[in-house]
């Protein structure tokens, strides 16, 4: 960038963490702290050990000493023979002694003592002396003199085994440690499901409070913003379901004068020149008055209308709406068709008479004058087929905004509410709206209501052979 211009250099956009799991983090760390507790306590323990083992062990020595050193004369007049040693059988000395008579002279050691002096230094105390760790004593008539003596190595093996032991154990457990660790944590994470699933369960359109009994404390405060989060969007909601309800119905009456006053006005021009802008004047008017109908069509079916479940006969729908279509039935351009064995489905009969009815009204209406629409009843779907000019493929897709006319003259009147209203009652009914377009030769518009409980998006198709 250049500088000079006042302007800051752009921040650096951190890259998005990827997804990461509590749980997984949570069991790591608890092994961490544990392992890293266990080697404290190990640590504290060993030093305990080396402390208490090298008492005990000294206090051995000296207890051997003076046991050697009570020893009356008659043991020291016989001195060890390899007969003797060999009755009591090969075995391992840790502890070997050295009893000295007054005279310095050797009088008793065990069998695998060295004939020189353990320690050079006669004087009583523990010390080491080589490979040794000595402990001298003298009588107090100085008549006699043990030694008795560990190997520096053996003492030191002694202690590095009861710490390997404890540092041993710590990795024997981790592993149980972490299966258990991991089956207490997805017990604990197990009381979040029953929220979790209340809330995916949900359709959209329901914003109620999300259930706290049987929550554990720790989820309260969360399930507590979830609620008011809810509560606020509810009552936006609210504010703009009545805002277009209240708006459509107060239009209505004075569109009706309105209208009937331009009525009067078209019936008293003789004039073509004033009886032309009174008829487009009624038209707009009418126009009106049908988008005044269908906002208040839209606040009730937003309202969760279609949420409401019974079993509706779908042949029995289609016959009720298209006798609101009289005119149509008559000139040929609407008939009626059932094929195979329709299947009743779940779902509001008024609301899905609000659908079907948007359905014929907008065939007959863009299709042409010379359109002709078939309703078709078979299985557990509703199809509207008109032979009109289509529509282009990339246009379906806005097709179910609202407001959004599809684009050609022929949508300059309507209002663009009809097939988002179609599009939201499939929604609540657990049915899926199947656009398609063209049908044969470039022709044709079908629009196709497909009650299936597992759908919840619409389905647009730009070629007839594809199935939706």
């Amino acid at each position: 960038m250049a500088w000079g211009t006042g302007l800051r250099p752009e921040r650096r956009r951190r890259a998005p963490r990827s997804p990461w799991s509590l749980q997984a983090q949570l069991r790591r760390r608890l092994l961490a702290l544990l392992s890293a507790l266990w080697l404290a306590a190990a640590a504290a323990a060993g030093l305990g050990l080396w402390h208490e083992t090298d008492e005990v062990l000294d206090s051995a020595l000296a207890e051997t000493a003076q046991r050697l050193l009570l020893l009356p004369e008659a043991a020291l007049a016989a001195p060890d023979t390899a007969e003797s040693l060999a009755t009591l059988g090969a075995h391992e000395e840790f502890i070997v002694y050295q009893v000295y008579g007054a005279d310095g002279r050797l009088v008793l050691h065990s069998h695998a003592a060295p004939d020189a002096p353990l320690d050079s230094d006669l004087r009583d105390g523990l010390r080491h002396a080589g490979p040794w760790l000595v402990l001298t004593l003298n009588s107090p008539d100085g008549q006699r003199r043990a030694q008795v003596a560990e190997t520096v190595a053996h003492r030191r093996e002694v202690l590095w085994a009861s710490i390997g032991w404890l540092l041993g154990m710590l990795l024997a457990l981790l592993p149980l440690a972490a299966l258990a660790l991991g089956w207490v944590l997805r017990q604990a994470f197990a009381t979040l499901e029953p929220a979790r699933d209340e809330l995916a369960r949900r359709r959209p359109s329901d914003l109620r409070p999300v259930a706290t009994q049987g929550a554990p404390d720790e989820l309260q405060p969360w399930l507590a913003t979830v609620n008011a989060l809810l509560a606020q969007v509810a009552a936006l909601v609210e504010s703009e379901r009545s805002f277009a309800a209240n708006t459509a119905h107060e239009l209505r009456t004075p569109l009706a004068a309105a209208r009937a006053q331009a009525q009067r006005l078209v019936q008293a021009s003789a004039d073509p020149a004033t009886r032309e802008p009174a008829q487009a004047l009624l038209r707009q008017l009418d126009r009106l008055t049908r988008l005044a109908t269908r906002l208040l069509q839209l606040a009730r079916i937003e309202s969760g209308v279609a949420l409401q479940r019974g079993t509706v006969d779908l042949v029995q729908l289609a016959v009720l709406v298209a006798d609101d279509f009289t005119d149509a039935q008559r000139s040929g351009r609407l008939s009626l068709q059932v094929l195979g064995q329709p299947t009743p489905v779940q779902g509001d009969i008024d609301a899905l008479g609000i659908a079907l009815r948007n359905l014929i009204d907008n065939a007959l209406k863009f299709g042409g004058d010379d359109v002709h629409v078939t309703v078709r009843v078979e299985g557990q779907s509703l199809q509207v087929d008109d032979d009109g000019p289509g529509v282009p493929p990339e246009r379906l897709a806005g097709l179910v905004k609202r407001f959004d006319r599809g684009g050609d003259r022929q949508a300059l009147v309507g209002n663009g509410l009809g097939l988002a209203m179609v599009d939201t009652i499939a929604r609540q009914s657990g049915a899926r709206l199947v656009l398609t377009s063209p049908l044969a030769d470039g022709h044709g518009f079908r629009a196709t209501l497909q009650f299936d409980p597992d759908a919840d998006q619409t389905t647009l198709c730009s070629n007839p052979g594809t199935p939706p």
